[in-house]
């Protein structure tokens, strides 16, 4: 996963998704989907919430390089999130490591009068292969 493929409009997508004006509709589709689908992992439910999934076709391929304490991180701050009666806003960054690895930075922040999981995610240089 480069952070030039997911740094654009994927990330863009996202971040609509789960900003304050989208957050509980996107909390409630979570919610079905486990349902239907049963529990969330990483990336699981991405097709389900991307207008084109198509444009991003290589998720599974590019995602499954994440390594897996990343990838398990990842997953129980966005189902507890998404899971919770008042979940919070999610902001994503996407981009590139200093080093050739993943790695995930979250802070929560306050950003006009709202509170939200910031998920900055850090994808291998591309400069280092």
């Amino acid at each position: 996963m480069a952070g030039f493929v997911y740094g654009g409009k994927f990330e863009q997508i996202i971040n609509e998704m789960l900003g304050p004006e989208s957050i509980a509709a996107s909390a409630t589709k979570f919610k079905d989907l486990e349902k239907q689908y049963g529990p969330y992992s990483f990336g699981k439910f991405v097709k389900y919430f991307l207008p084109k999934p198509e444009e991003f076709a290589n998720w599974d391929k590019d995602a499954g390089g994440i390594s897996e304490p990343v990838q398990r991180r990842l997953t129980e701050i966005v189902a507890a999130n998404l899971r919770s009666p008042s979940p919070f806003p999610m902001l994503l960054k996407v981009g590139d490591n200093v080093d050739a690895t993943h790695d995930l930075i979250v802070k929560v922040f306050v950003h006009n009068g709202h509170i939200y999981i910031g998920l900055h995610m850090l994808c291998p240089n591309p400069a280092l292969k």
